[in-house]
């Protein structure tokens, strides 16, 4: 009995004595060897978080045509479907998710691995963190560059976004982790607490503001800002009136400045405003005006050395 490695297939060979008694070898197929590498693996990963085998093309610098014959090649190798096709994109079947998953860790764990025998005396790789836009425009700016100046070689990708937008990314492997405010409770996620941020209600600073009836100027759904504002306002039973939604932080301050409504933000943020004369603040309960900040990443996130890093650099 002896085995071949022919064309990516592992054959078995026995031997039978035929009627002249010679030896002749009879192969058997034992199995097909998968042709998948990170690659593969980073392709079909892309592929998972657009939601589309051509934005994922387009991304990765490869023809429509190429990046769906490998997709094929995959599920052909894996004996499985990964992806619903529907006229509106694809999304990952069941199977999908678990090998999903899986990916992430492998091409991270290799990437980390080959970047410390490649640069054993200096930390490479890359990073996605996720914030709120009060954090990137106050203490993060700090943390990042005390961070670059240690670690030149990590590439940083800084992403704004509300709280309930940057856990369901992180859940989703589409970021490392994430700077939040509020609590998020998940068990999936691990939480370090960061500081206790003071906010403030803020209004034009022109005399007899009607909060009964302002216009409420807040970041998306998910905002830890917006939750606690609509609580507060439930708390002296006022009815919400009109809120307004912006993505981003200085429309917010210039349009409550103008008397088009209210908001809640960090006091770090508006004191500027406050000092000018541009703003006026509105004092409210603790319950209302302390809101926890923290980081936030996977439970079952690899902890690589340029994350290890990062974390460091927050304590």
């Amino acid at each position: 009995m002896f085995e071949l490695t022919y064309n990516n297939s592992i054959w078995s060979f026995g031997y039978i004595i035929n009627h002249d008694n010679e030896k002749l070898a009879i192969p058997k197929f034992i199995y097909q060897e998968l042709t998948i590498n990170t690659n593969t693996l980073q392709m079909f990963i892309t592929i998972a978080q657009i939601g589309s085998i051509s934005g994922a093309a387009e991304e990765m610098g490869y023809a429509q045509s190429n990046i769906s014959a490998k997709l094929r090649q995959l599920e052909n190798d894996l004996n499985t479907k990964l992806f619903f096709r529907t006229n509106r994109g694809i999304t990952l079947t069941d199977n999908g998710k678990d090998f999903y998953a899986k990916a992430i860790k492998i091409v991270s764990l290799t990437d980390d691995a080959i970047n410390q025998l490649q640069h054993p005396e200096e930390i490479h790789g890359n990073l996605k963190i996720g914030t709120l836009q009060t954090a990137a425009s106050t203490f993060l700016p700090q943390i990042l560059s005390k961070f670059h100046q240690q670690n030149p070689q990590v590439e940083l990708s800084i992403e704004t976004g509300t709280t309930l937008l940057s856990a369901q990314r992180i859940l989703n492997y589409e970021l490392d982790g994430a700077i939040i405010g509020g609590k998020v409770s998940n068990q999936k996620l691990v939480a370090l607490p960061l500081m206790s941020e003071k906010l403030c209600l803020v209004t034009a600073n022109t005399p007899d503001i009607d909060i009964d009836n302002s216009s409420l100027l807040v970041f998306p759904v998910g905002c830890a800002y917006r939750k606690t504002l609509e609580s507060w306002l439930d708390s002296k039973q006022i009815m919400i009136h009109h809120p307004i939604e912006f993505n981003y932080l200085n429309a917010i301050i210039a349009s409550v400045s103008a008397g088009l409504g209210i908001s809640l933000l960090p006091q770090k943020v508006v004191q500027p405003y406050l000092d000018q004369g541009t703003l006026k603040a509105i004092e409210l309960p603790d319950q209302f005006s302390i809101l926890p900040i923290s980081f936030i990443y996977r439970r079952d996130y690899i902890i690589t050395h340029s994350f290890k890093q990062f974390l460091e650099n927050l304590k």
